[in-house]
């Protein structure tokens, strides 16, 4: 049985980071929201207008981004993608490390080109970039650079 490099060993962390962060952000009550009432009153007859309308007290609390907004079919196949994203790489870092390096380093690449696309969103970005594009990008150096030992 052949042992598991570092870089194989990181890739499997960025995996997994992808898929429960993905799961946590599609699921999780992480997104805050605000909402206040506002009653509109009507002055009498031939009076002068009052205030148009009272506002009433704003509560605030979180919620899941499935609660928030309809997810099917935009924001879901996105946040799939940014989720399994480090998966295709680790996948394509098995494959390296097997020997079928030309198809390996390709799955590498197009994974971390995926995940980097999360740019593209104002929402997801700050939670994906810090936690999963920048340690699969350390991952993607680490299995790739050439073994200095051996």
């Amino acid at each position: 049985m052949r042992r598991r490099t570092l870089g194989e060993r990181a890739m499997f962390v960025c995996a997994t980071l992808g898929i429960v962060l993905g799961a946590a952000f599609l699921f999780a009550p992480i997104h805050g929201i605000c909402t206040s009432s506002v009653s509109l009153t009507a002055p009498p007859l031939g009076s002068t207008p009052g205030p148009p309308a009272t506002f009433g007290p704003q509560l605030c609390g979180t919620e899941a981004l499935w609660q928030r907004q309809p997810i099917f079919p935009m924001p879901f196949f996105a946040v799939v993608v940014w989720s399994l994203a480090p998966l295709v790489s680790y996948y394509g870092v098995r494959l390296h490390a097997s020997g079928v390096s030309t198809a390996g380093t390709l799955l590498v690449v197009i994974g971390l080109v995926l995940e980097a696309t999360v740019l593209i969103s104002f929402g997801a970005a700050p939670f994906f970039l810090p936690f999963v594009f920048v340690p699969l990008l350390i991952a993607t150096v680490l299995a790739l650079a050439p073994s200095r030992m051996g």
